[in-house]
């Protein structure tokens, strides 16, 4: 009698071991399916964001090649304070200028009140003037940060923030930049 409660208990014990090993095989699967599904998607999202990488990236390329073969037809007056400085839409060897213009590009020349002459660049900005395919329009395009724009005669608070805009043939416009400097620009035909 002895043998046979052992026995009784034994396969109850063997049975609460298979079904606990059956629930602990079934619960472990549907982890693993879970984590395989969850491991599919995240390989699909990042094939999703480099092929988004990847368009973007030959977006900008065409634009550029597209915005290195437009030509400047207007020449740019800027004014920083009592500097100013400037680009020809003409280079030196009488050729047209094309493609775009950095901001740090341009020489800035000033004179002290004590009479003595000063040059410096405006750095830092990020900021470009490019050539359309409108002869009487310049494109200024920041690739940091937003800049004020406004044409003269609106107050200070009356600006737009952009990342780019057009100047127009011998319009005034104040631009703030991200150092919080003020400039104006002028486009204007050249020869």
């Amino acid at each position: 009698m002895g043998w046979m409660i052992m026995t009784q208990v034994s396969l109850a014990a063997a049975s609460l071991l298979t079904l606990y090993g059956y629930i602990y095989y079934v619960i472990s699967q549907s982890r693993g399916m879970r984590s395989s599904h969850l491991y599919g998607q995240a390989l699909q999202l990042a094939g999703e964001e480099r092929r988004e990488r990847e368009r973007v990236h030959r977006q900008k390329m065409e634009e550029e090649r597209i915005q290195s073969r437009r030509v400047f037809r207007m020449d740019l007056l800027i004014t920083h304070g009592a500097a100013f400085g400037g680009c020809s839409a003409v280079l030196n060897d009488g050729r047209f200028r094309k493609g775009s213009l950095p901001l740090d590009r341009i020489l800035m020349f000033g004179r002290h009140p004590s009479g003595k002459d000063f040059t410096y660049f405006i750095e830092d900005q990020d900021i470009l003037f490019c050539a359309t395919d409108y002869p009487d329009e310049i494109l200024i395009r920041s690739a940091k940060a937003p800049f004020e724009i406004r044409e003269a005669g609106l107050g200070r608070d009356q600006g737009a923030i952009l990342y780019e805009a057009v100047l127009r043939k011998d319009i005034l416009y104040y631009i703030i930049l991200e150092s919080k400097h003020e400039i104006s620009v002028r486009a204007f035909m050249g020869m």
